[in-house]
C-alpha cells in the first residue's frame, strides 16, 4: 500500500514523464501549462501540491467520519476542470467509478481525452444533472461553492442529496475570512484584470466582514469577478460561506460534519457535509 507521499510522487512524476502507470493503469495525461495557469493561477508540482492537500483532507476525513472509501464506491468530482482533483482519487478508486461535471465543455473533452473515458459531462449551471439518484457515495468540489451564488449554491446541494446514497457525503470549499483582507490589500497596487477586479469586489469590505461574522453568504459578481464563457454573472463571481451559514442552511438536507480551515496549509475552508 502506498503512502500519501509515494502516491503524490506517482502522480507528479506523471506530470512529467509519458506513460506513467499505477496498479496496471496509466495515469492521466495533463493539459498544456498555459490552460492549468488559467484556470488554477499555477501549472505542474505547484497546482499539484494545492490539488493535494485536498485530495488528502478528504482521504483523512472521510475516515474520520467512519466513512472511509472503498473501492465499490462511487466518486463525483464537481467543477471537474482538468482532472486536477479527480485524477488523486485513482489511489482510491477505479477509474470507471470516477465521475466528474463542469460546465465548460472543453474541459470536459479534456477529460474524456487524458482520462481516456466517458464518466465525464457537460453541466448546465443550474441542476438537474443526468446523473441517477443515489449514485455517489462521495462528492467533491474544490474551488467551486468559493465562486456560486447563494441560489446556485442551495440548488445543487440539493441536486447532491438526490444523487448522493444514504449518508453519502460531500466536501465543497468556499473562500475563507482572510480572502477579505488580501483583497483589499491589492487597493491602490496598480492591478490590472482579475486582481484589479477583486480589488473593488465590495464598496465596503468592512462591511463585507461584519456579514460574513453575522453569518451571512456573502457574495460579489461585479464585473471582473465572474468568470468567461458559461461562468455568468447570473451563478458565477466571488463567495464567502461562513461556518454558521453551512451549518444551518443546508440542515434540511444534510448535517455538516466539520468546517476545516488552517490557513497554514490550506487556501480555502473545507466543509463536509453527511447527507441526512
Amino acid at each position: 500500500m502506498l503512502t500519501q507521499d509515494e502516491w503524490f510522487k506517482i502522480v507528479c512524476k506523471s506530470y512529467s514523464t509519458n506513460s506513467v502507470f499505477h496498479n496496471g493503469f496509466e495515469l492521466p495525461a495533463f493539459p498544456s501549462d498555459e490552460i492549468q495557469s488559467n484556470t488554477t493561477g499555477q501549472a505542474g508540482i505547484k497546482t499539484l501540491e494545492e490539488a493535494f492537500i485536498f485530495y488528502h483532507d478528504c482521504i483523512e476525513n472521510f475516515k474520520i467520519f467512519g466513512s472511509p472509501i472503498q473501492k465499490k464506491d462511487f466518486l463525483l468530482d464537481f467543477g471537474v476542470g482538468w482532472g486536477r482533483i479527480a485524477r488523486f482519487f485513482l489511489n482510491e478508486l477505479p477509474l470507471e467509478n470516477i465521475y466528474g461535471i463542469d460546465v465548460m465543455e472543453d474541459f470536459v473533452e479534456i477529460c474524456r481525452k487524458t482520462f481516456r473515458n466517458d464518466n465525464f459531462q457537460v453541466t448546465t449551471p443550474f441542476p438537474p444533472t443526468r446523473m441517477p439518484s443515489e449514485k455517489f457515495k462521495f462528492i467533491v468540489g474544490y474551488s467551486v461553492f468559493s465562486h456560486l451564488s447563494e441560489h446556485a449554491c442551495a440548488s445543487w446541494m440539493r441536486e447532491f442529496h438526490r444523487i448522493l446514497v444514504p449518508r453519502g457525503i460531500v466536501a465543497l470549499t468556499t473562500r475563507g475570512r482572510p480572502f477579505f483582507d488580501y483583497c483589499e490589500s491589492l487597493k491602490g497596487k496598480g492591478h490590472t484584470g482579475y486582481m484589479d477586479a477583486l480589488s473593488k469586489m465590495f464598496d465596503d469590505f468592512s462591511d463585507a466582514r461584519i456579514r460574513y461574522d453575522r453569518g451571512e453568504f456573502v457574495h460579489s459578481n461585479r464585473n471582473g469577478v465572474s468568470g468567461g464563457g458559461a461562468m455568468t454573472s447570473e451563478f458565477y463571481g466571488e463567495s464567502f460561506i461562513p461556518e454558521k451559514y453551512a451549518r444551518t442552511a443546508y440542515s434540511g438536507l444534510f448535517c455538516l460534519e466539520k468546517f476545516l480551515f488552517d490557513s497554514t496549509r490550506q487556501t480555502h475552508p473545507i466543509m463536509f457535509f453527511r447527507k441526512n
